[in-house]
């Protein structure tokens, strides 16, 4: 049986969502008997847990390989792409406006890779419109309720300001100046930590601050939810796949007063125990449950048996 092999060649510190779920992905081929691994010349990952066969090098690929790239396709992987092998090679575009700004020019795409795949139909449309690949595969994120679900609460506002700092401060300022009987409410921002230490956090606190940018996807939010976390914030675009004014208050990234009235209004609806805002909490695990590792191993499982029996 082939290969099938992520490559990630990424620093072993570098945070993205997008490596996460490549090994997330390994991981779930292997469960399923598949030959399948990472290959991250650092070793793996610094900041989470995979049970996931990482590769320190990589060994010529043969028929009946599958080569798995991402979207950033930059230093080696650029002739590795180029290069003609036996191996298929699947373009995983996690992040597709990310692709448009590459060593490779995104005209390329469709002449060297033989599929693509992405995590949401908003995704696929933009690969088959403006990258013209047919029959793009989706192959969904799923969220590890192990890992991400309720905590002990207390009534605190979390946030990972990494992609918007400058929204983050706005929102944070305009929060302090025009709501002051909430300034003792505390803020965990999360820089640098952990997945299992921004469980915890999402886990404890009442109201997750969403903060993405030209996401294809957007995970920190449905992992907020299954955290038993009110989400407020920026759909960035990703979370239009499941954001509905059921399951939180979305805004686009230039509402910064808007997103800071429903901070308050949020912690004056949790506070009084308010019907809407609790329901909104049922809503948002109802929503995550649509994300589940079952539906992510179906369709892995549809995208690279073929290509490997």
């Amino acid at each position: 049986m082939g290969r099938i092999v992520f490559l990630n060649p990424f620093e072993r510190g570098a945070i993205s969502g997008g490596i996460k779920t490549a090994y997330r992905h390994a991981e779930l081929l292997a469960e399923m008997g598949f030959d399948a691994s990472v290959y991250q010349p650092e070793g793996v990952p610094s900041w989470f847990e995979t049970s996931a066969k990482v590769l320190r090098s990589l060994s010529a690929p043969a028929p009946g390989d599958v080569l798995v790239f991402p979207e950033a396709i930059n230093g080696p992987l650029v002739e590795l792409a180029r290069t003609k092998t036996p191996a298929t090679k699947v373009l995983f575009c996690q992040a597709q406006y990310y692709a448009l700004f590459n060593a490779i020019p995104p005209e390329e795409f469709r002449a060297l890779f033989d599929r693509a795949a992405c995590q949401s139909a908003l995704a696929k449309g933009f690969i088959e419109r403006v990258l013209h690949f047919e029959n793009v595969a989706v192959t969904p994120c799923f969220i590890d309720r192990a890992l991400f679900h309720p905590r002990e609460k207390t009534m605190q506002i979390a946030a990972i300001p990494k992609k918007l700092p400058r929204e983050t401060a706005a929102i944070s300022s305009v929060f302090r100046l025009k709501y002051p009987e909430f300034r003792s409410i505390p803020w965990a921002v999360i820089e640098n930590k952990p997945e299992r230490e921004i469980a915890d956090i999402f886990g404890r606190s009442t109201i997750v601050l969403s903060l993405p940018f030209l996401e294809s996807f957007g995970l920190v939010p449905l992992e907020a939810m299954a955290s038993g976390a009110i989400v407020v914030g920026f759909h960035g675009h990703g979370a239009r796949e499941y954001a509905t004014a059921e399951n939180g208050f979305w805004f686009p990234s230039d509402h910064i007063e808007e997103t800071a009235d429903a901070l308050a209004h949020v912690i004056r609806g949790l506070q009084a125990r308010d019907p809407a805002i609790l329901k909104m909490l049922e809503t948002g695990h109802a929503t995550v449950a649509r994300y589940s590792k079952d539906a992510a191993r179906e369709a892995l499982r549809a995208l690279y048996g073929p290509m490997i029996s």
